[in-house]
């Protein structure tokens, strides 16, 4: 092979491998979706306690940051924690920083994007991005993360998720929500209290936390006094019985407390309502 051909065959395979390589590049230069702005040291205290943090919980901070969240989850409560953000620079500070706060064993950092990321093991998430940020990690949240999750924003609203408890700490608004379970659709029980048994049918519009619904009891209709869910715990009531119950797989297990007696029952979701979504 004579050298202008020796040299033509060079460059194809240089121009070829630069073409293989240029998607990874461009993965590797996408940036953050908001700037880095460091969260102040009570207002990472105030997050952590309106999350009630352990030292049974793992936290994930999504967009870490320079990983303190985590590293005060660690050092004060003994949880454990992840810390993910798409700056490699956060990365390595967040790094060095559990480094000397001697709690490396206990928190992870990664380097990854929010949206492709899986966090079903969090019990507890905190965020510090932005509202629009936090609307499209809405649907993430609501699937990945079990019910009465807590997840903690710094400052930043969640759309129409309405927040289940709001702070202030030196000017800034700390909102939490907790994560709804799916309770929407049509619940049918019997409770035989001795004398009789009485069937129930509880119907749930659901959108996020807040439900309405009505009570039929043997067929009759009975005003709901209240409707209440937190997690994956439900509260109704009506004039004349008072219901609290658990929700877990399709079936809801709970008391019904009536003239100074409870009874124990077990409901089961007959029926969903598309018409009432929560993500």
């Amino acid at each position: 092979m004579n050298r202008s051909r020796r040299w033509m065959t060079v460059l194809i395979l240089v121009t070829v491998s630069a073409l293989t390589v240029a998607p990874a590049y461009c993965q590797e230069a996408k940036t953050p979706d908001v700037i880095f702005v460091p969260t102040e040291q009570p207002v990472i205290e105030e997050m952590l306690s309106m999350a009630g943090i352990s030292k049974n919980s793992v936290v994930y901070d999504l967009g870490c940051g320079d990983g303190r969240i985590v590293i005060t989850a660690a050092a004060h409560y003994g949880a454990r924690g992840v810390g993910i953000d798409i700056d490699p620079e956060r990365i390595r500070e967040s790094q060095q920083n559990a480094r000397a706060a001697g709690v490396s064993g206990r928190v992870k950092f990664i380097r990854g994007d929010l949206f492709q990321t899986d966090f079903h093991e969090a019990t507890a998430v905190m965020l510090y991005l932005s509202s629009a940020v936090n609307v499209r990690l809405r649907p993430t949240l609501l699937r990945q993360l079990k019910p009465g999750t807590p997840v903690v924003s710094h400052d930043f609203l969640m759309g129409d998720w309405q927040p289940d408890e709001i702070n202030s700490v030196n000017g800034a608004a700390i909102l939490l929500w907790i994560v709804p379970a799916r309770v929407a659709g049509i619940w049918q029980w019997t409770i035989n209290n001795g004398a009789r048994a009485d069937r129930y049918e509880l119907t749930v519009r659901q959108e996020f936390q807040k439900l309405t619904g009505t009570l039929a009891v043997n067929g009759t209709e009975e005003e709901l006094t209240a409707l209440k869910l937190v997690g994956d715990r439900m509260e109704f009531e009506s004039a004349q019985r008072r219901f609290s119950g658990q929700v877990a797989a399709g079936t809801m297990n709970g008391l019904l407390s009536e003239a100074n007696h409870d009874y124990a029952w077990t409901a089961t979701h007959s029926e969903a309502m598309a018409e009432s979504p929560i993500e």
